[in-house]
């Protein structure tokens, strides 16, 4: 009998799902549905409060380490892994969906930037190639590292333009654990990168940052004029 009760809560769940999408689910309840998936036998309704209630929210437990997931009553390694496995999904699907291909306004670089940085817990330094029509030739990560701690290397970035014949970049990095408002380190960095491009024919056009859903382009927000 509990077990009919069991499956007949399931169907009811999943039923809401092919009805609305997540809409009107709770965090706990869009995740005792991905468990369903892992642990076919298990109530994993208890399991996801146990997970919200160690780690906050949806997004808190999909961006927790793999062994703090694993040990939390419950949870597997293969429920760690499909938990681990949305943001990476998340990227991939929208990286899949980026139509964009000319980085020819800041609201197109902070989106396609914001879109290779999801689920990204360390800071990560990236660049952008783009044509003289600010066409994207390619993108590529720099460097990564420490949040705060990861230089710009210059090496790497003249030859990656020299090797997509490209005279213009954009540059991109995150602050996992921040927001958007460029610190000085960003500014002396940003000025650095410029001035020592500028002579070996490359010219950095924008510098955008990235906190979690948010962007900013440091030309647009009047951080870039004090590279002059």
């Amino acid at each position: 009998m509990n077990e009919n009760i069991h499956k007949g809560h399931r169907k009811r769940i999943k039923q809401k799902f092919i009805d609305s999408g997540f809409s009107g689910f709770n965090n706990h309840e869009i995740l005792e549905l991905l468990l369903f998936y892992s642990r076919p036998r298990v109530d994993t309704n208890e399991i996801a409060h146990r997970l919200i209630n160690n780690f906050g929210s949806f997004s808190g437990v999909c961006d927790a380490d793999l062994d703090a997931l694993k040990e939390i009553e419950g949870i597997d390694e293969s429920s760690a892994l499909l938990l681990k496995m949305i943001p990476a999904l998340t990227k991939e699907y929208l990286n899949s969906q980026n139509k964009i291909t000319h980085l020819n306004t800041y609201e197109k670089s902070c989106t396609y930037f914001m879109n290779l940085f999801v689920g990204e817990k360390e800071e990560k330094i990236r660049a952008a190639c783009v044509n003289d029509k600010l066409k994207l030739v390619a993108c590529t990560v720099i460097a990564e590292g420490t949040p705060g701690k990861v230089d710009i290397n210059i090496r790497k970035l003249v030859e990656f333009a020299y090797r997509n014949k490209c005279e213009s970049i954009i540059l991109a990095h995150n602050h996992p654990n921040g927001d958007t408002l460029p610190s000085d380190n960003d500014i002396k960095a940003t000025s650095y990168v410029y001035n020592t491009l500028k002579p070996v024919g490359i010219t950095l056009i924008d510098h955008i940052i990235i906190a979690g859903n948010d962007a900013i382009s440091m030309k647009d927000s009047g951080a870039f004029t004090l590279l002059r």
